[in-house]
């Protein structure tokens, strides 16, 4: 009798959805590891990575920079952002929009307004607010899960910010899109999807990280640790 023949077709595996578990696992892993930081130690990287910050934007001076208010875990850039209302700039949180899902803006925040609290359980600035458009922030501070050393940044997986700053919408006028992260969080690597929007710097607690800036001169962003 003639064996029947195996289809292997049936039982090929799935590359898309390989990735996407190996996407998963990487970021379970890496959130492990920044739950696991001590308030104390969080507290410090805080005001390392706020001291940074602060350094360059003092220089630069940009009129308006969209920031966030974060998770536990999440660097804490609340004294940096009022620190710098207080001084003139104007400061933009996300805001998530309940009408479209994945889809979020940014509004206008000031260190006495009232924050609420979205789905999430992330503190935004309450309906009302004044919206800020794209073309008016200057930088962007976001916060992330991950980041390799090409500037390739790892979210939370819902796309937001990637659909936010999708290229197509700025050409080379988009805002500087700064990271914000521990060191730990650093990979050798990120799979990268077509959408995905690329920093321009990263910010630890050691100090700066500096990416090319994809197709456009790679000079422009000058910190103080790269002069």
């Amino acid at each position: 009798m003639t064996p029947t023949a195996m289809s292997t077709t049936a039982h090929a595996p799935d590359i898309d959805a390989l990735a996407r578990e190996d996407a998963r696992r990487l970021r379970r892993e890496l959130r492990r590891r920044r739950a696991a930081l001590s308030d104390a130690r969080l507290a410090e990287h805080n005001r390392a990575i706020s001291g940074h910050l602060l350094k360059w934007l003092e220089r630069w001076q940009p009129r308006c920079i969209g920031a966030y208010r974060g998770l536990r875990g999440e660097v804490d850039l609340t004294a940096l952002t009022c620190a710098l209302a207080r001084r003139g700039t104007r400061i933009a949180l996300p805001v998530m929009d309940t009408r479209r899902d994945g889809r979020m803006h940014f509004h206008e925040w000031h260190p006495e307004d009232r924050l609420c609290h979205n789905g999430f359980g992330i503190a935004e600035p309450c309906p009302g607010a004044p919206q800020v458009w794209r073309r008016e922030m200057q930088v962007v501070l976001m916060p992330l899960v991950a980041f390799d050393r090409h500037g390739n940044r790892m979210g939370m997986g819902a796309g937001y910010y990637d659909r936010y700053f999708a290229r197509r919408r700025f050409g080379i006028h988009r805002p500087r899109l700064i990271g914000v992260a521990h060191g730990l969080q650093q990979v050798e690597a990120l799979p990268v999807q077509p959408w995905d929007v690329p920093l321009d710097a990263v910010v630890t607690e050691t100090g700066w990280h500096v990416f090319p800036r994809h197709g456009q001169a790679t000079a422009t962003l000058q910190t103080p640790d790269n002069d």
